[in-house]
This record gives C-alpha cells, structure tokens and sequence, in this order.
C-alpha cells in the first residue's frame, strides 16, 4: 500500500463540540465528523463520545482503503509530556491528569500524541499554512483565551510565561485584573470574553447599536454575531473593534520585540471573525511603535488554515 494514501485521525476538542477527522499527508481534511463535548462528566463518560467517533473514522479509514498512522489529539488546556497525560484542562478537569495518551494506545494499537491546542495550530500553519519557509515562528490564538507559540528552527519555546494555552502578556498597568493575579494581561481585553463585556457595557449605557436588537431577540453573543454587525457599519462594533486591535497591536508589538520573529500568524474564532478590521489596526500599531530593524524583519499574516488550523496540526507528528 502506498504510504501516500495514508493518513491520521485528528481529535480536536472545543467548548461546544469536538471535531474528529482523518488528515492526510497534505494537511487536508479528507473526512470529518463531531462529537458533543460533555462537561462535568468522569473522565470515561467525558471521552465515550470522541472514542466512538474515532471508531466511525477508523471503520471509514479502512473502507477507503487508507492506512491509518495513528491518532493526535487538540486539547484546550496544558499537558505534561513526560507523562503523556493533561496537566490542566479547565473546560473539562476529570481529564486533568488522566493517562489519556496511554488509553488511545492500548485500545487502539495505534500510536498517540496530545498536543495543546495553541501547539496543535502552530503545527498546522507551519507545515502546511501560513509558516511555511520561516526559521522563527510565533503565533497567537485570539479566542476564549488568548494562546501564544513560538518556533526557532522547528522547536518550540517553552521557557517563558508568555507562550502557551493562556499567555500572560501585561499590555496596561490599568487593565482589568487577570486570574494570575496581575493587570492588563492580554487575555483580559480581547477575549472572548473581553469582547462581551464591551458589548455588555455599551448596552448599558444605551448607546444606540444594533447590537441590541439582535440580543434582545434572544440571540447569543458571539465574535461572528459582532463581526457581521461591524460589516454592516454598526458604530458600537466598529468602535470595539478598534478598541480590541489597538490592545493587540500593543501586545504584538511587545511579542515582536520579545522574541523576533519572522513571521507572526495570527489565528482563532475569536476576533479574527473582522480579520481585515484587525490586520489593518495591528499592523498600523506594529509600524509606528516596533524598532524600525524589527518591523522591517516581520510578516503579520492570517492564519491560512482558518478554524482548521490545530485539527490539522494535531496529525502533524503522525504523518
């Protein structure tokens, strides 16, 4: 059988839904299918959901005639390497500690790999996306929380609170207060929570958006759902908006000089919804703060997988 016909099942775990998929040597999706994320279940029931869907792929895998090389799985939390098992994931701690590496090995008879999700993502976009060529690396997740990763010669950079699931990056001495105990860390003023909030206040103080509208009319809150109305020239979201790029070109600005890189890959379902609005107030900041030897050495781009991005790099150590 030829190994170009080979592929890997990717498991990408979200706050809503996990998608389950078989990612070929390409870094394409070939076949996909989700699962429902069940919260606040032992770890068993937790993963029987992912367990069968995995089966669904590995029964299709084997119809299609494709080799299988093993599993990786995207998960929003930390993990231990050296134990092969999640050090913390908020969104679902019965899996904290778990040997989950060990079980998808044993019932599989497959090779495993865990990868954070902000990890996962940076694979995907440097083998296949937007890091494609480049020596130094970083990339930021803009979602439920801010992510960072940073790469130098395809090896991660682990040695610094500012990398990794939930990155810790100050902006503003007079920001809100974070759960690590400081002020103005990123993942205080735009995520997606951060975002809400903005929305939440501009509601209060009445000022006139259709925002309101569409909340009063029971629809939920979402990056997309705020993009679409700064699309349409709503003032609330276009001004929010530019309120969100300016923190995140202080904070890219920071993460350009910090670390240097050749390309910063800016990627998640979070603000990146208006990824022109953002780009646009990114780069606008990079250009007039950043050291003019470092601006001049940096790409900021899209990530080019889009919302892809960490389930087809959890395959990456597989294929």
């Amino acid at each position: 059988m030829s190994r170009d016909t080979s592929v890997a099942v990717s498991v990408e775990i979200g706050g809503e839904r996990t998608t389950v998929a078989l990612i070929d040597q390409q870094g394409r999706v070939r076949h996909r299918c989700h699962a429902k994320t069940l919260r606040g279940r032992p770890a068993t029931a937790t993963l029987e959901p992912y367990l069968r869907s995995i089966d669904t792929m590995l029964v299709f895998a084997r119809e299609q005639g494709w080799p299988v090389q093993g599993i990786g799985m995207s998960l929003p939390g930390s993990l231990e390497q050296t134990t092969r098992r999640p050090l913390t994931v908020s969104l679902l701690p019965s899996l904290n500690n778990f040997p989950l590496q060990d079980l998808l090995e044993s019932r599989y008879h497959l090779p495993a790999h865990l990868n954070s999700d902000v990890d996962a993502a940076m694979l995907g976009e440097q083998c296949f996306g937007a890091g494609r060529g480049f020596r130094r690396l970083l990339f930021l997740t803009v979602s439920a929380v801010v992510g960072a990763a940073f790469v130098v010669d395809g090896q991660f950079e682990r040695s610094t609170q500012y990398v990794g699931h939930v990155c810790h990056l100050s902006v503003t001495a007079s920001g809100p207060r974070c759960s690590c105990g400081k002020r103005g860390c990123i993942n205080t003023l735009v995520s997606t929570d951060a975002l809400q909030k903005m929305v939440q206040r501009a509601v209060r103080r009445g000022d006139e958006t259709s925002l309101t509208r569409r909340l009063l009319n029971r629809e939920y809150f979402s990056p997309q759902l705020l993009a679409e109305e700064a699309a349409r020239g709503d003032s609330v979201s276009l001004q929010i908006y530019g309120e969100v790029g300016r923190w995140l070109g202080a904070a890219v600005n920071k993460y350009v000089d910090l670390f240097e890189p050749h390309v910063l890959i800016l990627g998640g379902g979070g603000v990146l919804y208006a990824a022109d609005l953002v780009l646009s107030q990114v780069r606008s900041t990079l250009g007039g703060q950043s050291s003019a030897r470092v601006c001049s050495m940096v790409e900021v781009v899209p990530a080019c997988l889009g919302r892809d991005a960490a389930l087809v790099g959890a395959a990456v150590p597989l294929l």
